[in-house]
């Protein structure tokens, strides 16, 4: 009589679907996703950008404070114990950004300038001829307006007859900033500037050259 063995297999513990859903739930928070990573990355790197903006503007600004009270490139290097190269690359950043401001304005905000002044300008003369023509206003008042008009037109003509001169000379500016920008890409020019400068001769030499 020969006898089986029944082998007993392990029972499985199935879980509840409430328990499911908090097994699920808990591997949801620990886990990390993907986006949430490149997100974190791209705050943090968002942050060193600004701070390293904040701390090149910082350099910059002391650079151009002690530079203008007469420091060389070497004695600001010392005072802010950076290397040399640095200070220089930087100053030349400044002087060209200064000259785009310059630009700027002589194309741009000088003529906006001149716009508002006429605009006040007209505003001053109306209000005073209404004060010369109120009832009300006594006659030192009336007086002292018509003594402000008269500044008022004197001024308004001495602008007015400077204001195309200064217009042509800002044209010319101009055209010898573009011809310094020329020069800048343009050894023969820049040394027929550079002699220009040296023995004043005519910009006419200039006439006709075009940016390569």
């Amino acid at each position: 009589m020969s006898l089986t063995v029944h082998k007993k297999r392990p029972l499985k513990m199935i879980a509840s679907p409430e328990e499911q859903g908090l097994l699920l739930e808990k591997n949801e928070k620990n886990s990390v996703s993907p986006i949430s990573i490149e997100k974190a990355n791209d705050i943090n790197a968002s942050s060193i950008s600004q701070l390293g903006n904040i701390e090149r503007e910082n350099r910059l600004s002391a650079i151009l404070r002690l530079h203008t009270r007469g420091l060389n490139q070497e004695q600001i290097a010392q005072e802010l114990h950076i290397d040399q190269s640095t200070v220089s690359r930087d100053l030349h950043l400044v002087q060209q950004e200064s000259k785009k401001h310059v630009e700027k304005y002589m194309r741009e905000d000088i003529l906006l300038e001149y716009l508002r002044y006429l605009v006040g300008s007209n505003e001053i003369t109306r209000t005073l001829w209404e004060m010369v023509q109120s009832k009300d206003a006594t006659r030192k008042e009336k007086m002292n307006a018509i003594s402000l008009l008269m500044q008022m037109y004197d001024s308004r003509l001495q602008r007015l007859t400077a204001g195309p001169e200064s217009f042509l000379n800002v044209k010319k500016s101009l055209s010898e900033i573009e011809l310094r920008k020329m020069a800048e890409v343009n050894p023969m020019l820049q040394a027929r500037l550079n002699n220009k400068i040296l023995f004043g001769k005519d910009f006419s030499l200039f006439k006709g050259l075009k940016k390569e």
